[in-house]
């Protein structure tokens, strides 16, 4: 009796399965932007869980306007920009899980270290999952205090990857559209055109 209802339920599992699966491939990938919850915090010694994740609304940023090249930063006007050494400091807080963050890694990690080993500003790539700062040949465990709180400040609701500009731009995600088209030209270019302003300043 059990085995003639063991195949028509098999079926209609794997249905639901697959039409779950085709649901959520119809998501745009500027939807599936990642998120930690507030369990999942830097300071969290727990694994982080990219299944369960997912942030589908976009914050709606007040623009930085009047810097050439600069499309996509938001700013906030109350902020002057923070430097240590004389030199501004500019942060990317991401997980090595994240999709978009795992896009982004190589063109900001070449344009940071590009910029420090010209003297010309401090950097921080911080994975919150690993605690590491990528820009560095060490291995970190622990992301500092300061730092943790700056993410929080520019990024309450804890999505990533985010990025921090001499504590004055900010971005949550990756550039409009560059990501889906892989327009690593477009995003290095106005990374390097935010660094080149805030150094200006």
């Amino acid at each position: 009796m059990e085995d003639k209802y063991l195949i028509p339920i098999s079926v209609l599992v794997a249905a639901a399965l697959l039409t779950g699966a085709l649901i959520y491939s119809k998501i745009s990938p500027s939807q599936q932007q990642a998120k930690i919850t507030p369990d999942q915090t830097v300071d969290s010694t727990q694994n982080t869980d990219q299944n369960n994740n997912q942030n589908t609304t976009q914050p709606t940023p007040v623009l930085a306007t009047g810097i050439p090249g600069v499309t996509s930063f938001a700013v906030k006007d109350d902020k002057q920009i923070c430097k240590q050494d004389g030199k501004p400091v500019v942060y990317l807080f991401s997980t090595t899980w994240c999709p978009h963050c795992v896009w982004v890694k190589p063109i900001f990690d070449k344009v940071a270290k590009e910029y420090i080993s010209q003297n010309k500003i401090i950097a921080y790539h911080w994975e919150l999952d690993t605690f590491d700062n990528s820009l560095t040949d060490a291995v970190e465990t622990s992301v500092p205090k300061d730092q943790e709180a700056i993410y929080k400040e520019f990024n309450p609701s804890g999505s990533i990857p985010t990025f921090v500009f001499g504590c004055k731009y900010h971005r949550v995600g990756n550039g409009p559209g560059r990501e889906q088209s892989n327009d690593t030209a477009a995003e290095e270019k106005e990374l390097r055109a935010i660094f080149d302003y805030i150094i200006s300043q």
